[in-house]
């Protein structure tokens, strides 16, 4: 089997996140993850090219990047297509689902990624592309990498497959006819049964659950509002005194923004180029209008405190903690609406 492997400009071992703008560009065999990838498949398959692609650039040009990336890949004539996997990395998440995708449908290719179930990239592609499910770090990269080369050899042999459940990868949202023993009816009645005596049961049809959450009330008199910004960007102080992590982060702090302002910052957040951020904060946190809109009256005035927080590859139950705790602080300063800003 010949194999090909998409990587970011960090797992292709071309940089960090001072390279994410670099476009495609292919190596010959395998590179960081690949090597693996291939030792998995013990002799049955070989890594043949590595196509890297740095995460803002493919964000940026989506359309632009799988341009040049399939004919680099349909070269390599692969059996396989595999890409990252991308844990909870939201960039390089969209990257491996939009480019999966593409080669499963421009060239006919079996192709299979891995993603933290929140990484946007799975809502986004889930239908047109494999995705094995993943921790949220590269902690888990053996493990995530078995099972997208086992599903990868079934899908190379055309080997039935199973419902997710069964395969291991992210339901696709694709309802598929089987023959099962008994009829909908009775298995409908035999769950009914079990629910009634407190028994546990599975449905066939699981329905998509959305949490309901009430908009905010509208204000009445801007006027005389009081506004509060709060930032998901990770702005700290020099120093992160409040030791922000860059990734996983689970905690907030509130700072004041004068002294903010008048001080060396940085940036803890590994999600996003912040580059344009240090050169100007107020690309992130807007302080410079809302000043000048304070003055021409267009609202009552700025909380002189700013909260911030760092967004990149947080779990859904880590930032409601958080939104819950920054809501709690703001309303007990007597804020009527936030401004949230984010990368």
């Amino acid at each position: 089997m010949r194999i090909v492997h998409y990587l970011n400009q960090f797992f292709g071992q071309e940089g960090g996140e001072d390279t994410a703008d670099i476009g495609v560009l292919v190596k010959e065999g395998p590179v960081g993850p690949g090597l693996l990838l291939e030792k998995l498949f013990q002799g049955e398959a070989q890594v043949v090219a590595t196509v890297i692609c740095g995460d803002n650039y493919f964000s940026a040009n989506v359309d632009k990047a799988l341009d040049e990336g399939i004919p680099l890949i349909a070269a390599q004539k692969p059996d396989l297509f595999f890409a990252g996997p991308a844990f909870h990395a939201g960039r390089y998440g969209v990257a491996c689902g939009a480019l999966g995708t593409a080669v499963s449908e421009r060239l006919q290719v079996p192709a299979v990624t891995g993603m933290f179930p929140e990484n946007p990239g799975v809502d986004i592609y889930r239908k047109g592309v494999y995705i094995i499910p993943t921790g949220a770090s590269a902690a888990t990269m053996k493990e995530a990498l078995e099972k997208m080369a086992a599903l990868g050899r079934k899908l190379y042999r055309r080997e039935p497959l199973g419902s997710a459940a069964q395969e291991g990868y992210l339901a696709r949202g694709l309802v598929k006819n089987e023959f099962l023993d008994s009829p909908g009816a009775v298995r409908g009645v035999e769950m009914l049964l079990r629910k009634l005596r407190n028994q546990p049961f599975e449905t066939e049809l699981p329905l998509p659950r959305f949490e309901a959450i009430p908009p905010a009330p509208k204000l009445t008199a801007l006027s005389n509002a009081t506004l509060a910004l709060v930032s998901d960007g990770g702005l700290v102080p020099k120093g992160n005194p409040d030791r922000f992590k860059v990734s996983g982060n689970t905690v907030f702090a509130a700072y004041e923004i004068e002294e903010f302002l008048g001080n060396p910052f940085q940036v803890a957040h590994s999600g996003y180029h912040h580059s344009e951020v240090r050169k100007n904060v107020n690309r992130l946190l807007p302080v410079d209008v809302l000043q000048e809109m304070a003055q021409e009256g267009e609202y009552g005035n700025l909380l002189p405190v700013f909260y911030s927080t760092s967004g990149n590859t947080t779990t859904v139950q880590s930032s409601k903690a958080m939104g819950k705790g920054i809501a709690e602080k703001l309303k007990e300063s007597g804020v009527d609406a936030v401004i949230l800003t984010s990368t």
